[in-house]
């Protein structure tokens, strides 16, 4: 796999001060593809090949259906229930009807938006493990980073070793921007909870946000206070 990418949404990202650069980059990666699923790769037959075989998660076929092009979303799920179609085979006994809801329950798992982002998410990690090596500015902007988001440090986990030479230092500078930033949300959820002791004489106790906050740190960005 080539992961030699452009840098710039990474500094982009990690400037931010947002509480998980990662989130911001798959962000951005998964509104570029939703908009090419609502019109390049719509026509595209290598694309619908790749829409009827792996389809669309619930979560992207939300943002596609709201996406401003019914018509294209239309063809793609047409052509991919044509594919599930064929792959309903008539069944005549009870484990020939549970062999196929296997095969139906693994479908349902996949998601060609998914697939992509993911892909290229793994080629952010391993390009933020270089840069690490390679920039000293970003191992400073690294440094003052609020941390990540679960999901997103497990990845960066993963890929430490890409960092070469520099693999001990970055596994050091991941632990620390992690564990800051995950007690500093927990400390202000704590706060949040106290809140309705009625015995509590703390008037500055963080909002909702706290508890918003903690859950997308544990799950990823999967709520935002728009």
């Amino acid at each position: 796999m080539q992961y030699h990418i452009q840098t710039t949404p990474i500094w982009d990202s990690f400037n931010s001060n947002c509480d998980c650069p990662m989130c911001a980059l798959y962000e951005r990666i998964e509104q570029r593809l939703i908009t090419r699923y609502l019109d390049d790769a719509v026509m595209e037959p290598s694309a619908r090949v790749k829409v009827n075989k792996r389809g669309f998660c619930a979560d992207h076929l939300k943002k596609l259906f709201v996406g401003g092009n019914k018509l294209g979303l239309s063809l793609q799920v047409n052509t991919r229930s044509e594919f599930i179609l064929d792959e309903i085979t008539e069944f005549k006994n009870g484990a020939a009807a549970k062999k196929l809801s296997q095969k139906l329950l693994k479908g349902m798992d996949t998601c060609i938006i998914c697939d992509e982002a993911n892909e290229v998410m793994t080629r952010y990690a391993y390009t933020i493990a270089e840069m690490f090596l390679n920039e000293p500015e970003f191992e400073k902007v690294f440094a003052k980073s609020k941390g990540f988001c679960l999901p997103h440090f497990a990845l960066l986990l993963q890929h430490v070793t890409r960092a070469g030479k520099a693999q001990n230092r970055y596994a050091q500078a991941l632990y620390k921007v992690q564990v800051t930033g995950m007690r500093k949300s927990n400390d202000e959820l704590e706060r949040f909870s106290r809140r309705f002791d009625y015995n509590s004489t703390d008037k500055q106790s963080p909002t909702t946000d706290a508890l918003l906050n903690s859950i997308n740190r544990l799950k990823g960005r999967i709520l935002s206070d728009k």
